[in-house]
């Protein structure tokens, strides 16, 4: 859009195909032509990507002037267009023989049959048989070395769709047209292929083109589909918007949603690519009852709910609320987590409930809430694009959540700043202004020197300060002696880096902090939390398009399930348990007086079990045994049980300690909703049928409570499934953030954020706007940051830092990732141990080489890869792989504040295997030579 040198527009009126159509100026003669209810017909133009021009297949006429590409040229005032005549048609018809004489013309051959935008065109222009001779000379025509992508050349008209998407939208830049007129070609990287050249196997360029030069092996082998369902994605909490095609009940294809708006028609490889999960052979399709021998057998579901339903009932009544714990699911929908945190209180009569949230962002949630009065980030995904300034801190997005990494990489293309504060050095790492790489667990010290040099330079905002916020001067005093000086001689970060990074911030008009798990698993994650609500208040950074703090939530529903509930100490809306409006609240519309005695908390459950003091335990969708840190204790507890329910798709870890399994369903196979990371709350809807013998998560809950005499109110009468749209309404009845939302509204909008009162308000996008804070006083509380040491240091026998985190191609523990065709990557295949050349070197450690990781609690062995994506000092695993056990080595140290373990801060000594495993490292040397490193290896300075 053109602004004037005031920055005023002026719409503009012109006149299409006879009617008259306002629009803004600078608007695109295409766009204006779609908003008066016309069209033409387009090749190379995508509404995500910026006008190209090369096909020429939209051209109109304009009263007095030649014809003009509509796509990229800007209105005119006054001006007459025109989209239909016979010139128009003669032209677009030399065009599409054009593009014809170099296309087969097999079309029943061909998977885009009857969705193929140039067959589309040829027929309106009435063209059957090209005059022109065909010079198909592409060798190889035909590339099927990609697992995802398949690449047909003979097919490709040029259009250079998939190499903008890969520019545009995704940011990876490994695609490029080659050659010139009939020898033009798509290549990868230096023509090296795929996966070689680092692709992220996003999709982008199959979703976009317009034939079938790029497409997925699932439209090959099935044909099209005969339903499409729009869902929400189950994997990370970007909660992208995903339209799954069906064919015969299965699972043909997955697609981004063009209207989806967390992700505006983009996907990752994971959600795009990574679903056959849902139908895989190791899925649970049975109860399964532990025998005295310890192993299974099958049971019908009659036999293991009277089981449930007995055993549970006894423990109840002979141990009380204490004896009995449950753990909810971040993997389950809103509804499915209010069923079941309301189990626990109304049928079992305890607080005791809780989710994988505790493990990973509870001090976000914390101290957004006791600073902020709200437990979730204040802007939304898209506000990275107003913002003149992003701190990532402890975040990989571009792996965890590798859709809104992609925005923030193309918020930096378009000029946002950006600062990253990681002891990695990630791909975003690379592409930033000033990267910090501060050693594992010093957060806080870091932080309270950018505070400190806010408050000795004079950068902070007085005004807003006085205005809307409490406890300013503790912060001063807290941080007085907090120099960058300070701060380098704990983190190793360069002390100008640190000031730099301060003023930088200090001088923004519109800068938001963005963090993930570094921050909150890595020592005292809730002050580091409130140290960036300190900056951002004190800089004004606060209530204002591109200017907050945010949390990046790691799981697809982590955050909806605290929101309803599922936590020991509040109920929905964070609301406390001993909150007396709350429970009177509860007990009106439960009719039960709700349980009053102190919840147990996920690491106190497993202390309580190995106390004795809790007898049985209820986990849905969560493998504790695999993801929870000092797994041995964690064992220990479960073993320690004496009554264990877990509720699974696949038999996990977790589920091997457990007395009766109960086969749940995939995010497929049910309704509801999910939130996602910025309060967005969307709706999942059921694609497949649940596999036979399995059952929808929340109708187990349902049923245990019904057989133990009691009503959740979630059915429409005793032996009917669950009514999702009915349990919404009872939370909005329960949730003051929620009150305006339900199943009809969120179909109609698509989606909502809260806080949405009731049902005239539009949900909110940014939060405390103008600077007033949800809690009752209307002001942020700044709150005063101690440093302390992280839980565990390393020393002369533990002398490097392992830190932990997600790869980009499997999701947590893998359980449903490395069930699908993602792990035909090469780099998804096995854990390594990522090491900087300089300590292998020290240590005489190749790459590929086996060796054993060694802390203070175990060892696991892993094979290692010399990269320069980790700092000297540093090593990095992530915690994907079930066999590597990544989560034995860490130690149960935990946030102050919340419980939230330090698996980002465990010190580790390496120790080679020796020439047992020499062979089988040659081979995994070979496999990373045919994968290059990750985008993330940018290396390091001085290096």
């Amino acid at each position: 859009m053109i602004q004037r040198a005031d920055g005023t527009t002026q719409p503009v009126t012109v006149t299409v195909d006879g009617t008259p159509v306002t629009v803004k100026e600078g608007t695109t003669v295409l766009k204006a032509l779609r908003e008066a209810g016309s069209d033409v017909p387009t090749l190379c133009y995508s509404d995500q990507l910026e006008p190209f021009g090369a096909c020429r297949t939209c051209l109109v006429e304009v009263e007095g002037r030649k014809p003009v590409a509509s796509c990229h040229t800007p209105v005119t005032q006054g001006a007459e267009y025109r989209t239909r005549s016979k010139r128009l048609t003669r032209l677009r018809r030399n065009i599409t023989e054009l593009i014809v004489s170099d296309h087969p013309l097999e079309c029943l051959d061909c998977t885009a049959n009857g969705r193929c935008d140039l067959q589309d065109l040829a027929q309106e222009v009435g063209l059957r048989t090209p005059r022109y001779e065909d010079p198909r000379t592409h060798n190889p025509p035909r590339d099927d070395s990609h697992p995802f992508v398949k690449l047909e050349m003979d097919k490709c008209i040029g259009c250079a769709l998939c190499v903008r998407a890969c520019d545009e939208v995704q940011g990876s830049f490994i695609l490029a047209m080659e050659g010139r007129g009939y020898d033009t070609r798509v290549i990868a990287g230096n023509d090296t292929g795929f996966e070689e050249a680092q692709c992220v196997s996003c999709g982008q360029c199959v979703f976009v083109c317009p034939v079938a030069a790029l497409e997925e092996p699932g439209t090959r082998e099935h044909g099209l589909p005969d339903q499409q369902v729009t869902t929400t994605c189950s994997y990370c909490g970007v909660g992208c918007s995903l339209n799954v095609n069906v064919k015969d009940g299965q699972v043909v294809n997955i697609e981004p949603n063009v209207a989806g708006s967390a992700n505006l028609g983009h996907a990752c490889v994971k959600g795009r690519f990574a679903h056959q999960f849902a139908h895989s052979e190791d899925r649970l399709t049975s109860p399964l009852i532990r025998k005295e021998d310890g192993t299974f057998r099958e049971a019908s579901w009659e036999e293991a709910l009277d089981l449930i339903v007995g055993r549970f009932t006894e423990i109840r009544e002979r141990h009380g609320p204490d004896g009995f714990a449950s753990i909810s699911s971040s993997r389950c929908t809103n509804e499915e987590n209010y069923l079941m945190q309301k189990f626990a209180r109304v049928a079992m009569g305890t607080n005791s409930i809780d989710n994988c949230s505790r493990v990973c962002h509870s001090p976000s949630a914390y101290g957004l809430g006791q600073s902020l009065g709200t437990a979730a980030g204040t802007n939304p995904f898209e506000d990275v694009q107003y913002s003149d300034l992003i701190v990532l801190v402890g975040a990989n997005p571009t792996e965890a959540h590798p859709v809104f990494g992609a925005r923030i990489k193309q918020a930096v293309f378009d000029g946002c700043k950006l600062i990253v504060l990681d002891p990695r050095n990630t791909e975003l790492a690379g592409l930033s202004d000033l990267h910090l790489p501060l050693r594992p667990g010093s957060n806080v010290a870091v932080i309270n020197a950018m505070q400190h040099v806010l408050i000795e330079e004079g950068l902070v905002d007085e005004e807003f300060v006085a205005q809307h916020a409490l406890g300013f001067e503790e912060v001063r005093r807290e941080v007085a002696d907090c120099t960058p000086e300070w701060a380098s001689e704990i983190s190793g970060v360069d002390p100008e880096l640190i000031r730099n990074a301060a003023r930088m911030y200090g001088a923004a008009e519109a800068a938001q902090f963005l963090w993930g798990l570094g921050v909150t698993e890595a020592g005292h994650g809730s002050n580091t939390v409130f140290g960036m609500i300190n900056l951002a208040v004190m800089t004004g950074n606060m209530g204002r398009p591109g200017a907050g703090t945010s949390p990046i939530r790691g799981q697809n529903n982590v955050q909806g399930a605290s929101d309803v509930g599922a936590l020991p100490n509040v109920f929905s809306d964070y609301r406390s348990v001993t909150d007396e409006g709350a429970r009177a609240d509860h007990r009106r519309i439960w009719g039960v007086e709700p349980p009053s005695n102190l919840g147990l908390r996920i690491p106190d459950m497993f202390d309580a079990a190995h106390a004795g003091t809790l007898k049985a335990m209820y986990i849905l969708a969560e493998d504790v045994a695999q993801s929870d840190p000092n797994t041995s204790h964690v064992e220990g507890a479960l073993e320690a049980l004496d009554f264990l329910v877990v509720q699974e798709i696949f038999m996990t870890p977790t589920a091997e300690f457990a007395d009766v399994v109960l086969p749940g369903t995939t995010f497929l196979e049910k309704d509801g909703t999910f939130v996602n990371s910025d309060r967005r709350i969307q709706r999942v809807r059921r694609a497949i049928e649940p596999l036979p013998g399995t059952r929808v998560d929340g109708d187990i809950v349902n049923t245990i409570a019904r057989r133990m005499g009691v009503d959740l109110g979630a059915d429409d009468g005793p032996g009917t499934p669950v009514n999702p749209a009915k349990v919404m309404e009872e939370i909005a009845t329960l949730t003051p953030k929620w009150g305006g939302m339900s199943y009809d509204r969120l179909d109609e909008k698509g989606f909502l954020q809260w806080p949405c009162y009731d049902r005239d308000h539009p949900g909110t996008t940014v939060v405390h706007e103008g600077g007033i804070t949800l809690r009752p006083d209307g002001k942020a509380h700044l709150r005063g940051t101690p440093w302390q040491e992280p839980g565990e240091l390393p020393d002369d026998e533990y002398p490097m830092m392992l830190t932990t985190g997600r790869q980009l191609f499997h999701y947590n523990v893998g359980t449903m990732t490395r069930r699908t065709d993602v792990v035909k990557l090469a780099q998804a295949q096995e854990e390594t141990l990522r090491i900087h050349p300089a300590d292998a070197r020290r240590l005489e450690i190749e790459d590929g080489e086996h060796v054993n990781v060694v802390s203070r609690r175990g060892q696991v062995a892993v094979r290692a890869e010399v990269t320069k994506a980790t700092n000297k000092g540093t090593v990095f695993m992530t915690f994907h792989f079930p066999e590597s056990r990544t989560n034995l080595l860490i130690g149960d140290a935990v946030d102050e504040y919340t419980g939230c373990p330090e698996y980002k801060v465990c010190a580790v000594r390496l120790e080679r295997v020796g020439a047992a495993g020499e062979e089988a490292g040659e081979a995994a040397k070979e496999r990373r030579a045919r994968a290059p490193e990750r985008k993330e290896l940018a290396e390091t300075p001085g290096d």
